[in-house]
C-alpha cells in the first residue's frame, strides 16, 4: 500500500519518481549503516568486558608484574595490537577495573528516598554491597594503591592533571549533594558549611579508610574490621555535622 501511494504522488513526474527512489536507498543505506555500526560498538563493548573479566581473574590471585597483557590478549582471542585499542597500558586496565564497577553502583539507586538524618543524606542504600565488593576486591585495589594515580587524584579534586580519570567525578556528587542541600533546608544537617565540602570531607575520609585498611597486614586486615571502622569514623564525622554541634 505504500509503495502504491508513493507512485501515485509522483506519477508523470520523472525527476520527482527518481527524487523519491534515490532518498528511498540513502534512507535505507543510512538506517542500514547506523545498523552496522550500534553492532559494531556492541561488540567492542562486549570485548572490552571479557578483557576486564579476564583481568579481573589474573590480578586477583597474581602479582602485578606478573599479569601479562600476551595472556590476557591470547585468552581473549585478539593480538596485543588490539589490546591496546582498548587499553594503552596494563596500569589503566587496572585502574578500569575500579571504575567500571563505580559507574555501576556510586549513583544513588534510590534517589527518592527520604531524608531523615545525616547518615540517610551521605551514606547511600547500598552501602553494604560496596563494602561487601571492596572486601573481596582487597588484593585488587591494593595494586590500584601502588601501582596506579587513582587513590592519589581524589586528593586533588578539580586540580586534577587533564585525562586523570577521578574516582568520584561531579555526575557522582551531584545526587548527594542535592540531599545534603535537602537535609541542610531542613535543618537535620548544619547550613554553616558548603554542600560541597560537605561531600568532598565526606569522600576524603571514605577514600582515608579504604587505604588505610589495605596498609594493614593481611593478618590484621580481616573485613569486619574495615567495616567496623568505616562506622566508628563516620559516625564521629556525622556528629561534627549535627545541627545543635555549631
Amino acid at each position: 500500500m505504500a509503495e502504491g501511494k508513493a507512485e501515485g504522488k509522483v506519477e508523470g513526474m520523472a525527476e520527482g519518481k527518481a527524487e523519491v527512489k534515490v532518498k528511498g536507498k540513502a534512507e535505507v543505506k543510512a538506517g542500514g549503516k547506523r545498523a552496522e555500526m550500534s553492532l559494531r560498538e556492541r561488540k567492542k563493548l562486549q570485548m572490552r568486558q571479557t578483557l576486564l573479566d579476564i583481568a579481573e581473574e589474573l590480578f586477583s590471585t597474581l602479582p602485578f608484574e606478573e599479569v601479562m597483557v600476551d595472556e590476557i590478549a591470547a585468552r581473549a582471542n585478539i593480538s596485543q595490537k588490539t589490546f591496546f585499542n582498548y587499553f594503552p597500558t596494563k596500569a589503566q586496565l587496572l585502574e578500569e577495573l575500579l571504575l567500571s564497577w563505580l559507574r555501576q553502583v556510586n549513583l544513588w539507586p534510590s534517589p527518592t528516598e527520604n531524608v531523615t538524618d545525616v547518615r540517610s543524606a551521605l551514606v547511600p542504600p547500598n552501602l553494604n554491597e560496596i563494602q561487601l565488593w571492596v572486601i573481596a576486591h582487597r588484593h585488587i585495589l591494593q595494586m590500584i594503591m601502588r601501582h596506579t594515580d587513582l587513590f592519589a587524584s581524589v586528593y586533588y579534586s578539580s586540580q586534577v592533571p587533564a585525562g586523570k580519570n577521578l574516582l568520584f567525578p561531579p555526575e557522582y556528587r551531584q545526587p548527594r549533594m542535592d540531599r545534603v542541600k535537602r537535609a541542610q533546608e531542613q535543618g537535620v544537617i548544619r547550613g554553616d558549611i558548603a554542600p560541597e565540602l560537605v561531600c568532598e570531607m565526606y569522600d576524603l575520609l571514605r577514600i582515608d579508610i579504604v587505604q588505610r585498611w589495605l596498609c594493614m597486614p593481611e593478618e590484621q586486615a580481616c573485613g569486619e574490621l574495615y567495616q567496623r571502622t568505616y562506622d566508628e569514623m563516620v559516625a564521629i564525622f556525622f556528629r561534627g555535622l549535627q545541627p545543635d554541634s555549631n
